[in-house]
């Protein structure tokens, strides 16, 4: 397998930073902005930390608000911090360094991602942008990077030449990474990894998901199939699946190297699918193992949508253990999951048995992964009321989801896993919908 590389900064898309450098002064539609751009300096007083980032949408643009409370009193749209140029951000949240970063793509056009941390006085502070050249299905954090990658590229030779097939058209198993260097105002680096072949069979990969084993590799599970007709349309990197009832994982290192594959028999392959989007069906635990769950996509897959687990430090998923999940949710199946606390995720699940790419999905529910338990939970809107959901938050133990109800304000979802019952927390008024919500130290 071959990796091209080559770095990217703003400085290398200088007519860039000129037309773009009205983003730069991002204006607020809040009385409460900081005037100095909340730097310290000029007699400030010390404030309160407001810790908990939310993006959210209102009619026309995306906005940042802070608070230090996501229980009760309810915002306004009105008492954001930043209006933001750009729109349909997707954040994604790190602990160490605290940040947060924005990815974008606007169909074709530069999009500008962005990245934000909190200053000693606690406001929000912009830390860098980057320029986002390619589209990113999938997305994690793998030591000091931020990583997006999309698949159905074509690879490269050294000289930057196309990589062609026996019938002389380009290939189209390349995977391009951006890996976004959070400790250094998010520079870019460009990576491509070629995945013809990766696993033996033939077949080519899309990768999902970015599990950071802190021992110099991570973990994406392969998407695998036979390459994609030339003459195909539409933005999904997956071609015919030949091998629905099979999950494979890769192991690798920060220049893509191949350090490990595991491979079952047990469930289908570990993502969810919507349009182009691949999301990430994996999470770990505190003690370093690894749940691989499937929520069985494949309409030619015979698995259950289930979930194995690869425990630290091994070299093959653990044969004593698989955790059937469509035996216990009737039926149906799952696109997203996010680790909760100890052993507890949350799972979105369809709104129906027979799923295709654009199936509504607003049921959830608790899976307890030790005890292979699964909970629905329990008073948040009915699914068929439910117009839009955000990208949840786990805190101190309790899972943040944020919904929009038909007809009523968007509203964060406090979820206890060990009940699996719902409380409303906050709502922002005038907000047509929560896109994410993060803590930041």
């Amino acid at each position: 397998m071959h990796m091209i590389t080559k770095t990217l900064t703003l400085n290398r898309f200088f007519i860039y930073t000129i037309i773009l450098g009205a983003l730069l002064g991002f204006s607020s539609c809040s009385s409460h902005d900081d005037e100095n751009n909340g730097e310290e300096g000029n007699g400030s007083e010390q404030v309160d930390k407001k810790h908990f980032f939310i993006s959210v949408t209102g009619e026309t643009s995306e906005y940042l608000m802070q608070t230090d409370n996501l229980e009760n009193n309810d915002l306004s749209i009105s008492e954001n911090v930043k209006q933001l140029e750009l729109s349909g951000y997707t954040w994604v949240f790190n602990q160490a360094p605290s940040v947060a970063v924005g990815l974008i793509y606007s169909k074709g056009d530069p999009g500008i991602g962005l990245g934000y941390q909190l200053n000693s006085q606690g406001k929000l502070t912009e830390i860098g942008q980057f320029q986002v050249t390619t589209r990113f299905t999938s997305y994690g954090y793998f030591d000091n990077y931020l990583l997006s990658s999309v698949g159905g590229k074509t690879p490269v030779d050294e000289k930057g030449s196309a990589l062609l097939d026996e019938d002389g058209n380009e290939r189209t198993d390349a995977v391009s990474f951006n890996f976004i260097n959070i400790n250094s105002g998010l520079t870019m680096q460009e990576k491509q990894l070629n995945t013809l072949n990766i696993t033996g069979n033939g077949e080519q990969a899309t990768l999902s998901g970015v599990i950071d084993m802190k021992d110099g590799t991570f973990l994406s599970s392969l998407v695998l199939s036979q390459p994609r007709d030339p003459e195909a349309t539409g933005g999904s990197s997956t071609g015919v699946v030949t091998y629905p009832d099979s999950v494979w994982v890769a192991a690798l290192d920060k220049d893509l190297n191949v350090k490990h594959i595991y491979r079952d028999d047990r469930i289908s392959y570990s993502s969810g699918r919507m349009r182009s989007q691949y999301y990430s069906q994996m999470g770990k635990t505190t003690d370093g193992t690894v749940y691989v769950f499937s929520g069985s996509y494949e309409e030619t897959t015979t698995k259950d949508c289930g979930a194995l687990r690869i425990k630290k430090g091994a070299t093959e998923f653990d044969k004593d253990y698989y955790f059937n999940i469509q035996e216990l949710s009737n039926g149906y199946k799952f696109r997203k999951v996010w680790p909760i606390v100890d052993n507890y995720f949350l799972l979105e699940f369809y709104n129906v048995l027979e799923i295709e790419t654009m199936s509504p999905a607003t049921q959830y529910a608790i899976v307890d992964v030790e005890n292979k338990t699964l909970n629905w939970v329990e008073q948040i809107p009915n699914k068929d009321k439910i117009i839009n959901t955000g990208i949840p938050m786990s805190y101190k133990g309790k899972m943040y989801l944020p919904i929009t109800e038909e007809g009523m304000n968007p509203t964060v979802y406090i979820i206890d896993p060990n009940t699996a019952m719902a409380n409303k927390g906050i709502a922002i008024h005038g907000a047509t919908s929560i896109n994410a919500i993060g803590y930041l130290d």
